[in-house]
């Protein structure tokens, strides 16, 4: 959970004859990062890989038309087993053969039966725009055989309606409104032919949208309503017939459909993962970084298709030249429990960690519901919370990370509103098991204070140890000292909050006196020792020493302003209960001016939902903040790479 799934790097060697094969499983098993072997150094010793940008754009070109017909005759997307013969250089022709074949039967009947649905749809727009001007009493023939008038019927929106009144009002014209429906207005303007340009010009800045009517439309309207709705009639009866013929085509084009878009479509993951795999002579070889744990599946499933034909080597990162130098990326793959999973999200957001780094999901997820509970502590909004979480996460797929997000936030929420004593807003109703915010300002200050050590000290902690996992020789002396001091004026002032007492007796002060003196003197010792910087080889010991002091009082400084940056927690919280003071005013207010309990208890519902919506957000982003700038800068490198499998479409 504070580290990433150990990898190790999986090298397979198989002859061209069995690449296909070996793709395959691959693909299966979803299991492979790879890397490109050309800028590792076995690219020095001849292994380049294969671009057959030609024979990919064949494949493209036919796979769009596969997924032009099943998306055209209702087959959705299938998984099936995926064929381990595949030899893309061959199996082309053979695939254009077979889609020659169903392009003579289905290109002539899709075609027409598109054709038939938009002219169904235009008719019935044109319906719709008929029946909308009959009450006009206007022929569509006389609107273009006019020479001396100008008429347009068409939409605008209502609101514009007096804007478009103000730019033709030095002209004569007419604007007669016919129908509103929702926020539009269907009009006919009328005016002179010879103003026309000025009235286009006025209409187009209402926004004005000129009613579609059928072309060459003579005759009554009745009557040419009544052609149109033959018109559609005859479309129906057309689009029957030909969807029962669309439905027997499916019925014997849908499996052969099927399986030609799933060998394409692993064809396509072929060549453009060949970019990447290493080729001499009749010799592949494919390397990628795979979870240690499922080394024995990939060599059981290469053993079982090809038995003897591969051979696969495994090494640990360590022992491999490019990852100890750093020229190899190590991808990483996350490794959380399902409830902390969603928040790689806002890890992801700030940086992807290297792989030797601590994986800092766990820390930012604690610390993130910590915060949004102490500021947002309400047990009825943790409960509407919880409940909006849900429906998110049953019914909005996509979304289902931040459902779960929102499910934790609201019983973050429910559990410091109990230690609150809160129900949206209502105190009073059970007794505090903690303590009521407005009412123990300073405590909450005190707590606010002292939650910032301790998340500045675990960054800081967390920094340390990034430094030995990433194999740094030495600690940075500048940020230990930095650290210690910190510490130091950490506990003074801890000893304040907690007890009152701020005077100096003789053991605080011998402790704090030799604590700084021997780490001042440690530092001093480790900074001489350390050799001038390249860019600076003259730098005499004083300068070293002065860019040192700086170093340390920068670091110190930062420290302590971040902690009380923390303060903001107590500042939001307070702000929360503030808020609820005010909407209860507002509501009595509104119950004495004659509203009564209605008034009074519809005011508190609408300003639970306002502080909801307005609050949650603010505290949100302040919560992020204080993680991303406060939290993880202390110890958060970055500049890793997902784990990106070799799969089906990649």
């Amino acid at each position: 959970m504070f580290r990433s799934v150990p990898l190790v790097l999986v090298n397979i060697q198989a002859a061209e004859e069995n690449i296909s094969k070996v793709t395959a499983i691959l693909t299966r098993l979803r299991i492979m990062h790879l890397i490109n072997l050309v800028e590792t150094p076995l690219g020095k010793l001849g292994y380049m890989g294969e671009l057959e940008r030609g024979l990919l754009e064949r494949y493209q070109k036919v796979g769009e038309e596969v997924d032009r017909w099943a998306a055209a005759l209702d087959i959705p997307p299938q998984v099936v087993d995926i064929p381990s013969d595949l030899d893309p250089a061959k199996d082309i022709f053979s695939l254009e053969e077979m889609a020659e074949e169903i392009r003579g039967q289905a290109d002539p009947l899709l075609s027409r039966f598109q054709e038939v649905k938009e002219q169904l749809t235009v008719r019935r727009q044109y319906q719709k725009n008929l029946e909308y001007l009959l009450p006009a009493g206007l022929a569509p023939g006389d609107l273009a055989g006019l020479k001396f008038a100008y008429l347009a019927p068409g939409w605008t929106p209502t609101e514009n309606l007096p804007r478009l009144e103000q730019a033709l009002e030095h002209l004569h014209h007419a604007i007669i409104p016919v129908i509103q429906v929702e926020n539009r207005t269907l009009i006919v303007l009328a005016g002179l032919a010879a103003d026309r340009d000025i009235l286009e010009g006025a209409l187009k800045g209402a926004f004005f949208e000129h009613l579609e009517l059928p072309p060459g439309a003579a005759g009554a309207i009745d009557d040419l309503l009544a052609e149109v709705k033959g018109q559609i009639k005859d479309l129906e009866g057309a689009l029957a017939e030909m969807e029962s013929r669309r439905a027997d085509l499916r019925e014997r084009l849908g499996p052969a459909l099927v399986r030609l878009r799933n060998r394409i479509d692993l064809t396509r993951t072929l060549l453009r993962a060949r970019v990447l795999f290493g080729k001499v002579d009749r010799s592949y070889l494919i390397s990628g970084w795979i979870p240690a744990h499922l080394v024995e599946e990939l060599k059981g499933a290469l053993a079982q298709e090809l038995e003897e034909r591969v051979e696969v080597e495994v090494l640990s990162p360590e022992a491999v030249p490019g990852a100890r130098g750093g020229i190899l990326k190590i991808p990483i793959l996350f490794n959380n429990p399902y409830l902390l999973r969603p928040f790689e999200r806002l890890t992801t957001a700030y940086g992807t960690p290297s792989y030797r780094e601590v994986e800092p999901t766990a820390f930012l997820a604690v610390t993130f519901l910590v915060m949004f509970g102490l500021m947002f502590g309400d047990v009825g909004q943790g409960a509407v919370l919880f409940g909006l979480g849900y429906l998110i996460f049953r019914r909005f797929f996509r979304y289902t990370d931040y459902g779960v997000i929102l499910m934790e936030c609201g019983v973050a929420s429910m559990i410091f509103g109990v230690l609150y004593g809160s129900v949206f807003g209502v105190e009073g109703l059970f007794p505090p098991l903690w303590f009521a915010p407005l009412k123990n300002i300073n405590y909450f200050l005190k707590m606010a204070l002292i939650f910032g050590l301790a998340s500045i000290s675990l960054g800081v902690i967390l920094g340390f140890i990034n430094a030995v996992r990433l194999g740094q020789s030495r600690l940075p002396a500048a940020g230990l000292l930095a650290a210690l001091i910190y510490w130091i004026m950490a506990g003074l002032g801890l000893r304040y909050l907690l007890t009152g007492a701020w005077q100096w007796d003789f053991w605080v002060t011998v402790g704090a006196a030799a604590a700084t003196l021997g780490m001042g003197a440690f530092y001093i010792f480790l900074r001489l020792r350390r050799p001038p910087a390249p860019e600076s080889p003259g730098a005499g010991r004083g300068l070293l020493l002065l860019e040192g002091a700086i170093e340390v009082v920068d670091s110190t400084v930062r420290y302590v302003a971040n902690t009380i940056s923390y303060i903001r927690i107590a500042a939001f919280a307070l702000a929360h209960a503030g808020l609820f003071i005010a909407v209860f005013s507002l509501a009595e207010t509104l119950g004495r001016m004659g509203g009564g309990g209605v008034a009074y208890w519809l005011t508190v519902a609408l300003g639970n939902v306002v502080i909801i919506v307005l609050e949650g957000l603010v505290v949100s982003i302040q919560i992020v903040r204080l993680e991303y700038y406060e939290f993880l800068s202390k110890f958060f490198h970055g500049g890793g790479e997902p784990f990106k499998p070799l799969e089906r479409g990649a």
